[in-house]
């Protein structure tokens, strides 16, 4: 006999005399075939009354467990009776059939009648879970109509008068006409398509203007749907109430949050109790802070140490004094102000404001809550304050001495020009009469350049100066200055100009004259022997313009107001003190600086820049 021959031969042996009961199907689940033990033990003549006539239509095995069998996977359970279902497969891999082996122990007996009370006993067990959850079980057949009613809950609004009405038309339910035709649809699919379908339901209710459900629905053999309804108005109307709260809350949050960030405030809980049982060791928490907060406070979680070291030495006040005046005091609020140094090394001024939350067992103040404010922008501000209304006096005081120096600067040359006119109208000598015509002449150009002088700060002040730019070459600008300043040098002081280079530069011809002037005419005033040179040189893209003398020089504590207005040196017999400060005006507004060195007795160089291209208006 072959060895194929032999192994079926065994195999069909092996199923014949199976103990424990054994059962053949073919491909599609129909039963084929029963062993002797099978029939003995359930008492079978007919293979059509054994229970397992069709796998894939029993309802003792699970949805699941048959997509197993579909697959080929081996298929096992322990209730009511243990078994074993085992695919069986053809060379080409195909599910040709499937052996049915009862598993359960020999020594154990099972007749119909124990098996038939396990099955009740199950049924009673399914009936006490369906009347424990809170759903509405309908079995719905093929025809849309509720066959039976399994479980019920009287909180889905289903009545027993459901049993055979449609699933569309129930009793208790007060179905809009969308609401009809969306259920029919959808059973109706869940039946087509063997399909476990989930929805959610509204409907008006009775007491409530809606009620809410939860539906699921559960295929069988394509022929009943089971439909599970629960109520779920509460925890709808629940879930509304929390994203309504968490809504508020987000908003609110938010809210703070920006508040927090934009004024420059951090807000800081303070326990105690925490405070109290730190090991000094590990961080127990007793600080925490909120929102936009100094960042050496955030480094240092150890903020009990670290204050000692970020506090200003000269402050008394630190959080520390805050919460001990409020717990100490029992006070419902305290404030405090201390200075903080923060990460550039530099203090800034804090307002720290505490508030009592909680209270121990012994009505101590054990949880206070407050903010910390920085206050740094707003003392800079009253300090700003402080120095524009000191700016404010003084410049009224300045007002005040200028009125003073003009009325004394206008009287000094329009006396001399009354008592000298008065003068000439009597006087016959015709010398005497030339000193006289000579003295108001000059006087005369006195009073002028004085006016010319004061409308000229004035404009420069008030921003109301305008520049006439026009190419200009340097060189017999410069020539033609030294040719007119010649003529007014002192008998023992020489003129110098310098070797001009060779330069086109676009500026205000006559302020540019106008400064040179000055500085050589004040240069000429304070210097009575030696030199005056004068000249340019150019350095990226500016003309750098000079006037040195070696006259008397200027004290160094004179140089930083030198260029202010009506400023003169001791000794100087004549000028009102407005030429430098005209010079520093016109320069600045040009796009240039200005600046001076010197000793004193050892004369002093003026020096200004202006752009060689310059196109300001």
């Amino acid at each position: 006999m072959g060895n194929s021959l032999v192994e079926q031969q065994l195999i069909t042996n092996f199923f014949n005399y199976y103990p424990q009961g054994g059962a053949l199907y073919d491909g599609d689940g129909l039963l084929i075939a029963l062993n002797k033990a099978m029939c003995e033990k359930f008492a079978i003549t007919d293979i059509s009354d054994f229970l397992l006539s069709n796998l894939f239509e029993t309802t003792f095995l699970s949805d699941i467990q048959k997509t197993y069998l579909r697959n080929g996977s081996v298929v096992s359970h322990n209730l009511p009776l243990g078994f074993s279902i085992i695919p069986g497969f053809n060379e080409e891999g195909g599910i040709i059939g499937y052996t049915l082996l009862l598993t359960d122990p020999a020594s154990k007996e099972w007749d119909v009648m124990s098996y038939d009370q396990k099955m009740r006993e199950l049924a009673d067990i399914s009936e006490k879970v369906a009347e424990s959850i809170p759903d509405t079980i309908l079995l719905v057949n093929e025809e849309l109509v509720v066959e039976r009613i399994i479980a019920y809950a009287t909180e889905t609004c289903i009545t027993p008068e459901a049993i055979n009405h449609r699933i569309d038309d129930l009793p208790g339910f007060t179905y809009p006409d969308e609401t009809k035709r969306n259920m029919t649809k959808i059973v109706q699919k869940c039946l087509d398509t063997s399909e476990i379908i989930n929805m959610d339901m509204s409907i008006p209710g009775h007491n409530t203007p809606v009620v809410y459900f939860k539906i699921r629905m559960v295929p069988l053999h394509h022929k009943y749907v089971v439909v599970y309804i629960r109520n779920v108005s509460e925890q709808v109307e629940r879930e509304k109430e929390n994203k309504a709260l968490s809504g508020k809350l987000t908003e609110s949050r938010t809210m703070m949050e920006l508040a927090l960030k934009n004024s420059h405030i951090t807000t800081y809980s303070f326990n105690f109790h925490r405070f109290q049982t730190c090991d000094k060791e590990h961080c127990n928490h007793c600080f925490q802070f909120y929102g936009a907060s100094n960042y050496l406070l955030e480094r240092n979680k150890y903020i009990c140490r670290a204050l000692s070291s970020l506090r200003h030495p000269d402050d008394r006040e630190d959080f520390f004094l805050l919460f001990n005046e409020i717990r100490n005091r029992n006070l419902l609020e305290f404030a405090v102000n201390f200075r903080l140094k923060n990460d550039d090394g530099e203090y800034r001024n804090y307002e720290v404001i505490g508030r009592a939350l909680e209270h121990d067992e012994n009505e101590r103040v054990n949880l206070i809550v407050g903010c910390m404010v920085d206050n740094q922008k707003y003392i800079e501000y009253e300090r700003t304050l402080i120095d524009a209304k000191e700016k404010a006096e003084n410049a009224d005081q300045l007002k005040s001495a200028f009125l003073a120096n003009m009325t004394h600067e206008i009287r000094t040359p329009l006396n001399a020009i009354v008592g000298f006119s008065d003068l000439l109208s009597i006087e016959t000598d015709p010398e005497i009469r030339e000193t006289y015509i000579s003295l108001i002449k000059s006087n005369n150009e006195l009073l002028l350049r004085l006016i010319n002088d004061v409308l000229d700060i004035s404009k420069i002040e008030s921003g109301m100066l305008s520049f006439a730019y026009v190419d200009i070459y340097l060189p017999s600008t410069m020539r033609d200055m030294y040719n007119v300043m010649q003529l007014r040098m002192p008998e023992n002081v020489e003129l110098i100009l310098d070797p001009c280079a060779d330069i086109t530069m676009r500026t205000d011809k006559s302020r540019l004259v106008q400064i040179l002037s000055n500085l050589l005419t004040n240069a000429i005033k304070h210097t009575s022997v030696g030199t005056i040179r004068f000249g340019y040189k150019l350095e990226d893209s500016y003309v750098h313009f000079y006037v040195s003398d070696t006259g008397t020089g200027i004290p160094e504590k004179e140089l930083d107001h030198i260029f202010g207005r009506f400023v003169q040196l001791k000794g100087a017999s004549n000028g009102i003190g407005l030429g430098l400060a005209i010079c520093k005006g016109l320069v600045n507004k040009m796009g240039g600086e200005m600046s001076v060195s010197s000793r004193l007795r050892e004369g002093a160089t003026f020096r200004f820049t202006l752009p060689l291209a310059n196109t300001l208006s």
